[in-house]
């Protein structure tokens, strides 16, 4: 969670530690003070949990124990990284898009193509793939069905197989 997600809760954080330099405070301390009981929304207390790890991260409080036994204690080094403006934030904005496109090059917009058009070329693609029908639909170079008696006038030769429902007569 970045630290601008919720600055309210991170100034009230802050203001707790500022206002008991001395004191090592633990999570239950901290929730009693800022006023979050158990009853509390989850989300609050996680919330103030990752405030206290960017803190710590930042240099701004000291962290003792782990888990349950965590205290943390007012470091005096004050804020590491400072918060920036809006206009400081717009700013890094324009200058990431400038950058983006200087590496990338703008590229051109893709035309846009109905879905009636994509799904006739499919259809067009996939009647290439299929084999020729008997019926006369023949496609390019394919050559139309032949009957039996052009097979035999062509010197082929057929073989009869008795079917299951001659053979039982």
């Amino acid at each position: 969670m970045t630290p601008m997600a919720n600055t309210g809760m991170a100034d009230r954080v802050r203001g707790v530690f500022e206002a008991r330099k001395s004191e090592a405070i633990d999570h239950a301390q901290l929730f009693e003070v800022l006023g979050l009981s158990a009853a509390h929304l989850s989300a609050e207390r996680n919330t103030v949990r990752d405030q206290l790890k960017y803190l710590v991260n930042c240099g701004y409080l000291t962290k003792t124990g782990r888990r349950a036994t965590a205290a943390y204690r007012y470091s005096g080094q004050g804020m590491r990284f400072q918060k920036a403006t809006a206009e400081e934030l717009r700013e890094r904005r324009i200058e990431r898009g400038r950058a983006y496109r200087a590496k990338n090059g703008t590229q051109p917009k893709a035309p846009r193509v109905d879905k009636m058009t994509i799904n006739r070329s499919r259809v067009g693609l996939l009647a290439d793939l299929a084999p020729a029908k008997p019926w006369g639909k023949e496609k390019d170079d394919q050559r139309p069905s032949e009957t039996v008696e052009q097979f035999q006038a062509r010197g082929g030769q057929v073989q009869r197989l008795t079917a299951s429902w001659e053979q039982r007569a």
